[in-house]
Order: structure tokens, then sequence, then C-alpha cells
């Protein structure tokens, strides 16, 4: 088992404890960016059957770090496993906008994790995934955006507002609720060649499928590929209403995992 480590060079400036009005000031901005800025199902969501504590998605820790003017600086260690498999350790350093380091969090994803070590063959059976390797670098951006959350977090204090322990403590089983259409300022999904179903979805059905993959963090490459091998479709148009449609729809709220036994 080999380990590889990018390290970053952390300087600890000295600085003074922040006032009580600093504080307060800081968390009343939280509050306020939460209740004006950011959308449910975009930029934080809820996990279904852990109570209403709100999940910050990645999109709602870029928000308060442009909020707060915070610099994120990642540090990271590769550990190379056994049959092409592999594992990222994530440091993710936070800094103002003067250079002074406020916070880390840390974060980790690995290829033996199910949802990236299986898939599933033409017959439906869960077998190990043998391109491992094309998930390396998703496996990678995992890892950032959860020591990225992780600071953000540490360093703003919305820890009384977000979590992101429900997701990490069920290995991503549950995954935050989305919304059910995209806005307008949403990107459209890639176009499609000509439809070759009996019965296609629409475009508006399309687009919503879209915005769930979207939401949930569902790689478009493993999106794709979960068409291929379980309904040898190879475009989104091909997909059929009805049982179908809601299948995969479901599949994608569940951050592309099976549904749980």
């Amino acid at each position: 088992m080999n380990e590889e480590t990018t390290a970053v060079t952390i300087q600890q400036p000295q600085s003074t404890a922040l006032s009580l009005k600093q504080i307060t000031d800081r968390v009343n901005l939280v509050h306020t960016v939460l209740e004006k800025v950011m959308i449910n199902g975009t930029h934080f969501g809820t996990v279904p059957g852990c109570g209403d504590k709100r999940v910050l998605l990645k999109p709602g820790a870029d928000v308060l770090a442009m909020t707060f003017r915070l610099v994120p600086q990642f540090s990271v260690t590769r550990t190379e496993l056994e049959n092409g498999h592999r594992e990222y350790e994530v440091t993710c350093s936070m800094y103002g906008a003067n250079g002074e380091l406020l916070g880390q969090g840390v974060g980790s994803c690995s290829t033996m994790e199910k949802k990236y070590r299986y898939r599933k063959d033409s017959h439906g059976h869960k077998i190990e995934n043998e391109d491992i390797a094309d998930v390396h670098n998703t496996v990678l951006k995992m890892a950032k955006k959860r020591a990225h959350v992780d600071a953000t977090l540490t360093v703003t204090g919305a820890g009384d507002l977000f979590t992101q322990d429900l997701i990490s403590e069920d290995a991503e089983e549950k995954k935050p609720v989305s919304m059910p259409m995209p806005t307008k300022s949403e990107p459209q999904p890639p176009p499609t060649t000509e439809n070759t179903g009996s019965n296609p979805i629409s475009e508006a059905q399309g687009k919503r499928l879209y915005a769930i993959c979207k939401n949930n963090n569902v790689e478009m490459d493993v999106f794709k590929g979960y068409l291929k091998v379980n309904y040898e479709i190879e475009h989104s148009d091909q997909i059929q209403r009805g049982a179908q449609y809601e299948a995969i729809c479901a599949w994608a709220e569940r951050g592309g995992q099976e549904e749980p036994k």
C-alpha cells in the first residue's frame, strides 16, 4: 500500500479573540444568508428519516465562503490500495482575505465505498467495477468536497444551522431532498439524439431528472453508465415514461446508490 501526499505549508499568525459584537454579527449574517439567499434543495437539504436538520451542500458552502471572503487551500494524501483501488484524504485550510489561517476541515473518499466499488451487470446483478480507475477523479473530488464543507462549517460557526454528519455517518446512504424542477438559471442538459422509444419522456421530465442528478451529486458519466448497463439506453431521451422513468429518478435521488434492502 503506497501513499502520496501533496502538502500545503501553513503559517499560524497571531490573532486576538473576537469581541462579543463580532461573534453576534457573524452569527446574524449566517442566519440572514440562510433566509435571504440560500435555496432548499440547492444550497442545503434534509435527509428523509433523519429529522429536519439541514445538510449543507457544496453550493451552500460556496455561498458562505464568498460571504466571509474565505480562501481554501487543499492538502491531499493519496493511498494506493489493492486491485487498483484508491483512497484520498484531504485537508482544507481556510484562510481569510488577509491571509490569516482561520481553521481547517477534513474529508476522505475511497473507491472501496460501494457506490464506486460495484456496478450492475446486464442481468441486474451487483458485480465489482472492473473499470475502477474511471472513478479515481470522482473520488478525489468527493473527498475535496467533504473537506471544504467541513472547513466552512468550522470557520463560519454555522454548525447550529447545518451539518454534514448525516451523510458521512450513513456512508451517503440517504441523500438530501432536492428541488423537483431546476430554476431558469440552471444549466440545461446536453443535447441528445433522436428518440427511439415508443413513449419517451418529455423535455420537462428530462430537465427534472437532470436537476435531481445535479442536486444529489450524481456525475454525468455515472448516470450514463447506469442507463447503459441497466436499461441498454444510450441517451436520456430514450427513457420511457412511467415505471422506468420513476425508477431512474428514485435512483438519482439516492445519489446513484442501490435501493436499501
